[in-house]
């Protein structure tokens, strides 16, 4: 009776026991050897046992079944120096050996994970045989390299420290590596060897990087890990060690490729047993090995780097994120300058206006711009870019932009709104859109005209006191689509003394803390109501917003608020 051993591919060093016939090979559930690989048919191929010969034969697979790289299209004999390729496996065919604790014989259901180890120590605070023996000596020790640890800030620099250290303290180092995890990947983020210590011969270094993928190692530069050890190390949280890989009959051929003498490889795992890599180190020396003790010595470190990664992440993250509220508050500071702020230049005795936008974060989506025309008209513009954050301010830019490029050009707020929402629909690859309110005022006669992009119709405070919404025909929202019909204009003759509002829905739809509750136009209205008649439009603007956070409560904004008043003073 024989065994099949895996060489190269997933889980190397698997061995399955060859009885009854046929043997048959496959990614069905219940097949003899099941593999587990999508290059792998149901039903691949069997294994025909006829006295103590054994024959290959394919299944009529997808792949293909190889011997010695020669396709099989017949029951093939298969030696003990055959190669048989499935998928991404290689296989060789062994006499019987005493089953090890990994040894699976047909029948068994899916593999289980290889043992690797001549000895394993749990990676826990509360493991009390870290230190049983030689405890005073092996702590020692860990103070001495902890120590020269603690002071960096900078990851790399005290991952390349951290292998120095470790190179000291274990002379019969050749080789260390820190891997890191990065989602469900594994990288070599550090690497340290000494001059005679990493040399390939034979299939690794005829074959090059394609025969470690294939024998399930991974490979960086001149740095070759097993996935599986590093995955053993993580998923049950335990130091290994092997200390002489050549008679390791469970590693199969997988190490000897790479010619691994001993090595330890231990988890680093942060709080709440988040997997965050391992620290392995190899010799590869002859009559050099690690030791139990070692492990130990190791496995403790390991705990501690962990948190002191774990340290250096946070601090990392903490210079990112001071790094992006500074670039956000120099953004913010830009935007804000793109705003006009001289009203009463503007106004020159004949009106007043007040606009102002408070962000709900560090820039805003929401925009307003006014100007005079080159016929001594007042245009105003107020809008709502969907959204929040840094993408809509860069849109609220182009809209305001676009604006006062097309506005020397345009005769009507009606062609203003065709024209601008023809540029954005014509080039808008963020797919953003925004509404507007548009109007232009003529100081001389009053004559006031405007027109809505799909925004919220304007309050319009009259002489008596009483607040009324202003009737918009609500056009579609500009950047989506072109319009199928001319916007509606509404004309109006501002009264001396008439206030007119312009906001975003961020003031109305304003809510109480438990959600339940919108200021809605209701609550703006009565709010305009009560204002004094001179009031200063500025002091206006004060009191909506004071109105509005009160009605929250000072509960974090969820949208922008932006205000423009224009009041006609003779």
């Amino acid at each position: 009776m024989a065994i099949l051993v895996t060489l190269a591919g997933p889980q190397p060093g698997r061995s399955w026991v060859c009885q009854g016939s046929p043997v048959i090979i496959g990614r069905q559930t219940d097949c003899s050897i099941w593999l587990e690989s999508p290059a792998v048919s149901r039903q691949h191929a069997q294994i025909l046992i006829q006295g103590d010969t054994y024959y290959i034969e394919d299944l009529h697979s997808a792949n293909g079944t190889f011997i010695n790289g020669h396709f099989v299209d017949r029951p093939t004999p298969i030696t003990e120096n055959d190669r048989l390729e499935i998928g991404p496996y290689v296989f060789a065919l062994r006499p019987e050996v005493p089953p090890s604790r990994d040894s699976q014989a047909p029948g068994e259901g899916p593999p289980r994970p290889p043992t690797v180890l001549r000895a394993e120590v749990e990676a826990q605070a509360s493991n009390n045989e870290l230190f049983a023996h030689n405890g005073e000596k092996r702590f020692q020790q860990f103070l001495e390299t902890a120590q020269g640890l603690g002071h960096h800030l900078d990851l790399q620099t005290l991952l390349d420290n951290l292998l120095e250290q470790l190179f000291r303290l274990f002379p019969v180092t050749d080789r260390g590596m820190v891997i890191l995890c990065e989602g469900d990947e594994f990288h070599v983020k550090a690497q340290r060897q000494r001059h005679v210590a990493h040399r390939h011969r034979g299939p690794v270094e005829s074959e090059g990087i394609g025969a470690t993928r294939r024998s399930g190692m991974h490979r960086e530069g001149d740095f070759t890990f097993s996935r599986s050890v590093v995955r053993r190390a993580l998923e049950k949280g335990v130091g290994q060690l092997c200390e002489d890989a050549k008679q390791e009959t469970d590693l199969g051929g997988s190490i000897a490729l790479i010619e691994l003498r001993s090595f330890m490889c231990v988890p680093l795992l942060g709080r709440d047993q988040k997997r965050l890599g391992v620290l392995q180190l190899d010799c590869v020396t002859p009559g050099k090995i690690f030791h139990e003790d070692d492990l130990k010595l190791l496995t403790v470190l390991g705990m501690h780097v962990a948190t002191i990664i774990e340290n250096t992440n946070l601090y990392a993250e903490r210079l990112r994120e001071e790094a992006l509220r500074h670039e956000l508050e120099l953004a913010r500071d830009i935007q804000q300058s793109y705003l006009p702020r001289n009203f009463e230049k503007l106004g020159q005795g004949r009106f007043d206006l007040f606009a102002s936008v408070t962000p709900a974060r560090s820039v805003a989506g929401d925009l307003y711009d006014c100007f005079l025309t080159p016929g001594g008209e007042l245009a105003f513009f107020l809008g709502d870019v969907s959204g929040k954050g840094m993408p809509s301010a860069l849109f609220m830019i182009a809209v305001r932009t676009l604006a006062r490029a097309l506005a020397s050009t345009v005769l009507t707020p009606a062609e203003m709104l065709v024209r601008l929402n023809d540029a954005l629909v014509a080039d808008n690859p963020t797919s953003l859109y925004v509404t507007l309110s548009h109007g232009t005022y003529d100081p001389r006669t009053g004559d006031l005209e405007l027109v809505s992009g799909g925004h919220p119709a304007p309050l319009l405070r009259q002489i008596d006191g009483q607040v009324i919404e202003l009737e918009l025909e609500q056009n579609i929202m500009l950047g989506s689509f072109p319009f199928d019909e001319p916007p509606v204009v509404t004309h109006r003759i501002l009264q001396p003394g008439e206030l007119l509002i312009l906001y975003s829905d961020g003031i109305t739809e304003a809510r109480t803390p438990d959600k339940k509750q919108f200021f809605e136009v209701e609550g703006l209205m009565q709010t305009v109501t009560a204002l004094p008649p001179l009031l200063p439009l500025a002091e206006c603007a004060d009191r909506i917003r004071a109105r509005v956070n009160a009605f929250t409560r000072g509960s974090e904004l969820q949208d922008d608020q932006t205000l423009l008043l224009l009041r006609r003073l003779r």
